[in-house]
């Protein structure tokens, strides 16, 4: 049997904020459990550090309720992040934003602590000499991964049904939300739980606005009545402050080419982004659900669901070939 604590562990800010926060009922449910029935699972740490369990921890610590903990052994820092990124992504209630973002926080992550061992001189297996710390490359270098990272970003693909194209892909997406996180951090919070809908090609340019510009685009999302901000408005609004920023750079007279064209594969591309994860989501849903175990009415309302959007998609091919 473990033994059980209540010694008071340590919370590293950016290991906490990889960590999906709780909604309010499943926080609350979470300490019925604990308050029920102990706390069952370890708190598990690194050098003393939480890497899982912080909502965990802080019921237990309010309540008295003693833990166990479970001390887990790697070589830096950005190991540790690999791990927890590759924790949470195996959580089934994440969006698919938070879902890119670790998969490229992992992606990096390794590559770089597969870079210190390689400095160090040192195999996989190697025992750690203290904290050690590797600066995040650019977001905008041009992700060209090494043999070792070609081979990391197969593995992590084949881990999430993925490619390893779409593994650089989403390294690129998480360093944008890197750089827009370092200027205006609440903006993140809302990209990562879907409140905003931005394409890769829009986020990376929203990356590279200043810290007004970036929450000029927010102010005017917010003021939707619409509950999400899809990908055509927020497009809009990107651009639309991008052309500001220009015109205030360097003044001119517009020209016919500087003014707005209308794009009639606007919709359709904004549509284009979304499907593919729709489909990884049906492929996540299908590979980690029980059906067995799964009640009749979630499996009528999924059918349903189902049926309603193969008849849409078969009106969407209907219209493309009546175009042809």
């Amino acid at each position: 049997m473990e033994n059980k604590t209540l010694q008071t562990l340590n919370i590293d800010k950016d290991f906490k904020n990889l960590i999906r926060p709780l909604q309010r009922k499943e926080y609350l449910q979470l300490e019925s459990n604990l308050l029920a029935d102990g706390c069952r699972d370890p708190i598990i740490t690194w050098n003393g550090f939480i890497i899982d369990g912080h909502n965990r921890y802080e019921i237990c610590m309010r309540h008295q309720i003693s833990y166990a903990v479970l001390e887990m052994e790697f070589d830096c820092r950005e190991s540790v992040i690999a791990w927890i990124c590759a924790n949470q992504l195996g959580r089934r209630n994440i969006t698919e934003e938070t879902r890119k973002f670790l998969i490229g926080m992992q992606y990096e992550s390794e590559k770089l602590a597969h870079s210190l061992k390689n400095a160090r001189g040192k195999n996989q297996y190697g025992e750690p000499e203290g904290e050690l710390y590797c600066a995040i490359s650019d977001f905008n270098e041009e992700t060209q991964p090494s043999p070792s990272g070609h081979v990391t970003a197969q593995r992590i693909a084949q881990e999430n049904q993925i490619s390893g194209c779409t593994v650089l892909k989403y390294a690129i997406y998480t360093r944008a939300l890197e750089a827009i996180g370092q200027k205006t951090p609440e903006m993140v919070l809302k990209i990562l739980s879907g409140r905003y809908k931005i394409s890769h090609k829009n986020l990376v340019d929203l990356s590279g606005l200043t810290s007004d510009e970036i929450r000029k685009v927010g102010r005017r999302l917010e003021r939707s009545q619409q509950p999400f901000a899809q990908y055509n408005r927020t497009r809009q609004e990107i651009q639309n402050t991008m052309g500001q920023a220009s015109s205030n750079d360097s003044p001119s007279i517009p020209s016919v080419k500087d003014m707005p064209a209308f794009d009639p594969d606007a919709e359709i591309t904004a549509l284009t982004l979304t499907i593919p994860s729709w489909a990884s989501s049906i492929k996540r849903a299908q590979t980690n659900t029980d059906f067995d175990r799964v009640s009749n009415y979630a499996k009528d309302k999924l059918t349903a669901a189902l049926i309603d959007l193969r008849h849409t998609i078969s009106k969407m091919l209907s219209s493309i070939k009546e175009e042809e």
